[in-house]
């Protein structure tokens, strides 16, 4: 499955509430990618830890990723704004763990209040050996009409 958008990000980003500096992370989880027709209803991360099919990875050497390089581009000859912000590298995380999805969200000192962007299903899950891992990128268009 492809990144699916919560409702609460398209709300967000279409709010003008997100821009270069807003601190968007990353947080890792293993179990089941939840659909999207659940996904759309999320509007926090304590709404994907609450979810009984996945759980936050908790590999020593994992800890949730300020992202960096955060750019929001507006490209008006093909109506889009881009967000993009750089692939995080979790270092030495221990071995054991199988990674299958990740959230990205805004940063707030409380997952209830910490707005979910969205949350992204890579093509192959990670299972961590010891080493490095690199995460996924944000990458999201959102094309107007």
């Amino acid at each position: 499955m492809a990144f699916v958008f919560a409702n609460r990000g398209l709300f967000t980003l279409l709010n003008a509430a997100t821009t270069a500096s807003t601190d968007i992370r990353q947080a890792v989880f293993t179990g089941t990618s939840p659909a999207a027709a659940t996904i759309r209803d999320w509007n926090f991360l304590s709404d994907v830890i609450a979810d009984a099919s996945s759980a936050e990875a908790a590999a020593s050497g994992y800890a949730r990723a300020d992202l960096a390089s955060v750019t929001i581009t507006e490209v008006d000859a093909s109506d889009s704004v881009t967000l993009t912000a750089a692939a995080p590298t979790y270092t030495a995380v221990a071995t054991g763990e199988t990674w299958t999805f990740v959230a990205f969200y805004i940063f707030n000192a409380s997952d209830s209040a910490a707005e979910l962007i969205g949350i992204d299903t890579p093509t192959a899950s990670v299972v961590t050996n010891g080493g490095n891992i690199t995460g996924p990128a944000l990458s999201i268009t959102v094309t107007g009409s």
